[in-house]
């Protein structure tokens, strides 16, 4: 029947009623009595490469199952991995620890060094110019922090499966870094004399014409020092004042961010923790800016120790060093936080396998022998 097909065809079902013979089938042996030993040959070879093919698709259709003793044993050999991987973990925390301890020695001292100097009349600018160099290096390092603590803020925030206990360590590390170097800034800051009355003018020696007396004067150096620290320490307050102010901005959009997805949007558990956790550290940093913004207004009295020309010169080629040195040592406190980053979430990746292998064994009691 044409058109809409048979009901066999529709539905893969029938009845037995019109089923006809296949003359091919039934005329199989009288075909294969003119079959050449060739066709006999090659029917062979493709019987034997089937049956060959049974064992193969059975076994990838059955797996093997772990037998309850071997997975026992899986946990045991877990645990000795993780154990491994603790070691080195260690390892790695001690080595970093141990070179960023020296870092901040060093910074320490170069910071305590410069807050105490100033210049004289003999090196004029060039202590002020040292310390606009390492302003502007504690701000690039308080950058790449900033940087960093994001990166690991995100972490916690997009991925409920990351190690939240590590990277909740690293936000507060990275918070601590950033805090103090904003402080060393302010200490270098406040060293920069300010604004000192002083007189302008000064004797130069007197002559004499046609009777008089004339009293030459010119224009002293201690005032035209006394301006250039003036103008030195003016231009530095001016650029961290702008400096505290787009972080103010940036910290306050972010807050506000922060609390209007915690006001209006549907958030986890730990999603709503992680943000009200983040909305108190940015009010903290706010509370901090708004403070150093103070702290800049007020008079400072500056450096006491006048240094000269040489000195000074001895200062820029001892900063050069340190700075170079510095760089050094910063890369390689990336590149160990990074190897501990890794270590890190590969542990905590092996625990969360080893629970759940546990709760299974939990859950399911050995076998009856």
């Amino acid at each position: 029947m044409r058109g809409g097909g048979s009901e066999t065809e529709k539905t893969g079902f029938h009845d037995g009623r019109d089923i006809q013979p296949n003359p091919r089938i039934l005329d199989f042996p009288l075909a294969a009595a003119r079959w050449t030993p060739l066709d006999r040959l090659m029917l062979k070879q493709a019987m034997i490469v089937t049956l060959g093919l049974v064992p193969l698709i059975c076994c990838a259709q059955t797996p093997p199952v772990m037998d309850y003793a071997a997975r026992v044993q899986s946990v045991e050999n877990l645990k000795e991995h993780i154990a491994q991987r603790e070691t080195r973990f260690e390892s790695l925390r001690l080595d970093l620890r141990a070179l960023d301890d020296r870092v901040e020695k060093q910074i320490d001292q170069i910071v305590k060094t410069l807050s105490s100097l100033k210049d004289s009349n003999d090196s004029k600018t060039r202590v002020a110019k040292v310390k606009e160099d390492v302003i502007q290096a504690l701000g690039r390092t308080v950058a790449v922090y900033r940087t960093k603590r994001m990166d690991a803020y995100e972490r916690m925030r997009k991925d409920p499966d990351a190690p939240k206990e590590m990277l909740e360590k690293e936000v507060s590390v990275f918070d601590e870094r950033i805090g103090k170097r904003i402080a060393q800034v302010m200490q270098i800051a406040s060293s920069f004399p300010g604004h000192k009355d002083v007189q302008k003018y000064e004797s130069s020696g007197s002559s004499y014409w046609n009777g008089w007396s004339y009293e030459n004067s010119r224009i002293s150096d201690d005032w035209k020092q006394n301006r250039r620290d003036a103008n030195s320490g003016e231009v530095v307050r001016r650029e961290l004042l702008q400096a505290i102010e787009r972080a103010v901005t940036t910290n306050q959009s972010r807050r506000a961010a922060l609390a209007d997805a915690l006001a209006n949007r549907k958030l986890s558990d730990s999603q709503r923790a992680t943000q009200e956790e983040e909305l108190g550290r940015v009010d903290a940093t706010l509370d901090n800016l708004r403070t150093r913004r103070r702290e800049l207004a007020l008079p400072t009295e500056g450096a006491t120790r006048e240094i000269g020309r040489d000195e000074a010169h001895d200062a820029e080629q001892l900063l050069d060093d340190e700075r170079a040195d510095l760089s050094r040592d910063m890369s390689d406190i990336m590149r160990k936080f990074a190897d501990l980053d890794r270590e890190g979430t590969r542990i905590h990746g092996l625990k969360e396998n080893l629970k759940a292998r546990e709760e299974w064994l939990k859950n399911n009691p050995p076998p009856e022998k």
